[in-house]
């Protein structure tokens, strides 16, 4: 399938362009637009410090939905009730040029906190993201939303779902790479659907396919101001309305989670200074819940992080890890996999420690953690932390 990432759904545009927020010439602006009104979802970050941007959003998320303006460069945070004012301005002149209501308008910033939001160059620049939206600039409207991102976040997913006028497909675009740990929400990320689909429905499939993907990642185990996920649903593809007990519903959950998966993955892969991916996966959890805590804090573990950066196959600290998240685990028979070669089993295991750490070197370090107190699975993300990681939060 021909990536055309955020407007790979029909009826949804993008485009993307530099403002002037970010002293650097690179885009800082970015706009996904849909011509029919859109069914909305999303999660939003738990921090109790929030965004103007995101409040908006907020307030705005239950409504049909038109366009969501996403800008870099500055968090919209902390920064004064005259950046509260601004970016309701903001949102009023957009909703303007679009020929839109100011509810039908979303909003999210990421950046640096504490700086007052400049709504000067964002209002100038309004008229030509609108005049310049089409369905070819997608990656321009990705490019605007990267902070410390090193790669352009990405994908599309089929749905083999029918319709009137087209097969329902998806399209993504995210942004993360820092201040990475996701609780009910991620970093930025935008989903675009053609499907029509209840809210309901809508809102339980995003929801289970964040907690599986997004919120199964972590860099640096802090939790954002601006996290968001919105999903858009225009309808686009005409199909028979998708319900929670629709014969659909199953591979329209699908697909979301296919998409967020993807996303997520790129996140983690592109954390700050990171070298190297890392996905632990769990079996034998007793339930979900311990299942998934325990892959979180294996791939969070700064000791165990720094093993992987040095190509270390310190397998105490993955016990230590896992041994530390409250999780009902059988000590005496867990086991631990590091690029698919056992080295604990409830006892140190003998292996041909070179060639693991050979292994080790590579882009991607798979860790298998077997609990042995259930039957629940869970698969987390995470990166290698090196020296570069401090250079880039230094600065």
């Amino acid at each position: 399938m021909e990536n055309c990432g955020i407007t790979n759904p029909g009826g949804f545009y993008a485009s993307g362009l530099h403002c002037g927020i970010k002293k650097k010439e690179s885009n800082d602006l970015a706009l996904v637009f849909s011509e029919i009104p859109c069914v909305a979802a999303g999660t939003f970050t738990t921090n109790r410090f929030k965004s103007f941007s995101l409040l908006w959003s907020l307030r705005n998320i239950d409504n049909p939905v038109r366009a969501v303006l996403a800008n870099s460069g500055n968090a919209n945070t902390c920064n004064g009730q005259k950046s509260r004012k601004n970016t309701e301005c903001i949102m009023e002149e957009l909703a303007k040029i679009l020929g839109t209501e100011r509810s039908e308008l979303l909003f999210a910033s990421t950046g640096t906190i504490g700086r007052e939001f400049p709504c000067g160059p964002v209002l100038k620049a309004l008229p030509l993201l609108a005049a310049s939206k089409s369905r070819d600039n997608h990656t321009e409207a990705a490019k605007a939303i990267m902070t410390t991102d090193l790669a352009v976040k990405e994908c599309v997913a089929e749905t083999g779902i029918r319709g009137r006028k087209k097969e329902v497909v998806m399209g993504g675009m995210a942004k993360g790479s820092g201040m990475i740990n996701p609780s009910m929400a991620t970093m930025l990320a935008f989903i675009t659907t053609d499907a029509v689909v209840e809210r309901g429905a809508l809102k339980k499939a995003l929801k289970e396919a964040v907690d599986d993907s997004f919120n199964m990642i972590t860099v640096d185990n802090d939790t954002s101001t601006n996290d968001m996920v919105v999903c858009l649903a225009n309808g686009f593809a005409g199909n028979s309305s998708i319900h929670e007990e629709s014969s659909e519903y199953p591979a329209f959950s699908a697909g979301l989670k296919k998409i967020c998966r993807e996303l997520a993955v790129k996140i983690a892969s592109d954390g700050e200074g990171a070298s190297k991916l890392i996905e632990v996966r769990v079996k034998g959890g007793w339930c979900a819940r311990d299942a998934r805590r325990v892959a979180k804090k294996i791939a969070g573990s700064n000791l165990f992080k720094s093993a992987v950066y040095g190509c270390l196959p310190n397998w105490g600290r993955i016990l230590s890890s896992a041994g530390s998240a409250h999780a009902r685990i059988n000590t005496r028979k867990a086991e631990v996999y590091i690029c698919g070669i056992k080295v604990y089993d409830g006892n140190p295991v003998e292996y041909d420690e070179k060639a693991l750490i050979k292994k080790m070197g590579g882009s991607k370090v798979e860790i298998c953690f077997d609990m042995k107190a259930g039957n629940f699975d869970a698969t987390g993300w995470g990166c290698d932390l090196t020296e570069e990681y401090v250079r880039i939060n230094k600065e």
